[in-house]
């Protein structure tokens, strides 16, 4: 993709992310030293885990929305280094454990080289990928890593994979995995949907000592929530699925959520998880352009992922941030 975008001159203090952006294959970006502190962006396009789970087909193209929106935000911290992913991770002939593959072995050697890890999807089966990439990463500091996964999202995705996997089933897979390593499965999931997931659903979430918060009792979510989380665990994994957002502040979506969160309910959250996890890793998904209007789900999914660099890497305190 090319990053380009509205250009207000050359000065430090009117360059925006399109001007500073690093393009690189994976092997230039692990020689890169020039910052200390360094973004990531690695895209998924796929959309295969999304049809095999009946949903709206489109998401495969979602990255390139989000980084177009991305293109046009001001500099406020210039000692961040920006680099993206040359070559985006597509699923092609269907093979989508391939692709997943993949993408979890360039989490993996972007992170070693000291990079805050950005995948933008793509169907959520790219939550697969981010957490094998950030696993793999763990293990080589620690015999058994602790890995807390937070995640926005109106579903479970913990569907039965025996016939394969999908969008929907990659937290039941990371589950039984971890029973069978005899690794801590902390799975946290915010904004569920009480009508978009089955009983069997809800059973399998219980059996696996999954914490959930309905999109209704969200009230009773608050930044210690977010801080017991990260406290307990070595890593974040933090998945957003722009599903989890109410249908007006999001409608290019896979799923669409009449009675979703709205952003400004969350948006504290985010970045609570962003500021004091010290080894965090963030994936976006199921952002679908087929359906979006006016660019509104792009941008807020470029908003988000804004706040949450800029969160994470300590802000400038004189802008009043």
């Amino acid at each position: 993709m090319q990053w380009s975008g509205r250009i207000d001159g050359y000065e430090e203090d009117v360059l925006r992310i399109h001007q500073v952006i690093k393009v690189m294959n994976l092997e230039e970006l692990e020689k890169e030293k020039l910052f200390s502190k360094k973004v990531c962006f690695v895209a998924f396009g796929s959309d295969e885990g999304v049809i095999r789970n009946l949903g709206r087909a489109g998401a495969n193209n979602g990255w390139k929305h989000i980084k177009q929106m991305l293109a046009g935000f001001p500099i406020f911290d210039e000692e961040i280094g920006f680099y993206d992913l040359e070559e985006p991770i597509l699923v092609t002939h269907k093979e989508l454990e391939k692709a997943q593959k993949k993408l979890s072995e360039t989490v993996t050697r972007l992170k070693r080289a000291g990079y805050f890890v950005i995948v933008i999807g793509g169907g959520h089966e790219v939550a697969y990928g981010t957490y094998h990439g950030i696993l793999d990463c763990a293990k080589e500091h620690f015999l058994k890593p602790k890995i807390g996964i937070i995640n926005f999202d109106a579903h479970f995705d913990m569907r039965d994979y025996s016939g394969g996997p999908t969008s929907g089933t990659m937290f039941l897979q990371i589950a039984d995995e971890c029973r069978e390593s005899q690794r801590n499965f902390d799975y946290n999931v915010f904004g569920i949907q009480k009508f978009g997931n089955t009983k069997r659903l809800f059973h399998t979430a219980i059996d696996h000592k999954v914490n959930y918060w309905l999109a209704e009792d969200m009230d009773r979510v608050n930044s210690e929530t977010m801080m017991d989380i990260i406290s307990r665990n070595d890593y974040t994994h933090l998945t957003i699925c722009t599903d989890v957002f109410h249908i007006s502040s999001a409608p290019g979506v896979s799923a669409p959520q009449p009675f979703g969160i709205k952003p400004e309910n969350i948006i504290g959250f985010l970045k609570t998880v962003a500021k004091h996890s010290e080894d965090l890793t963030l994936d976006i998904a199921e952002m679908n352009p087929n359906f979006d209007f006016d660019e509104r789900t792009s941008r807020l999914l470029a908003y988000i992922v804004y706040e949450i660099i800029l969160s994470h890497f300590y802000r400038s305190r004189e802008l009043g941030f």
